[in-house]
């Protein structure tokens, strides 16, 4: 049991670094645009703002798993 709520966390880890390249990736187009080097920015925003949302359900998915897995390892201690 500990060893999947290792897994869990590491997988959270990747899923929050993900979303803070996203958040990189999403700031340096505002830059881009502002300085209006980039065309098609809509379309952009869009795909970065799809990924960003299913990365975020992702991870509060991990976490809920996360927090069930925890409950599950209490009560094994518990019952030993």
């Amino acid at each position: 049991m500990e060893d999947a709520l290792a897994v869990m966390g590491y997988w959270i880890g990747l899923v929050k670094a993900a979303k803070s390249s996203i958040g990189e990736i999403s700031r340096d187009c505002e830059e881009r645009v502002a300085n209006g080097t980039v065309t098609m920015e809509e379309d952009f925003r869009e795909a970065v703002d799809s990924v960003f949302e299913a990365l975020s359900t992702l991870q509060v998915r991990l976490e809920e798993t996360e927090d069930s897995l925890e409950g599950e390892l209490e009560d094994e201690e518990e019952e030993e």
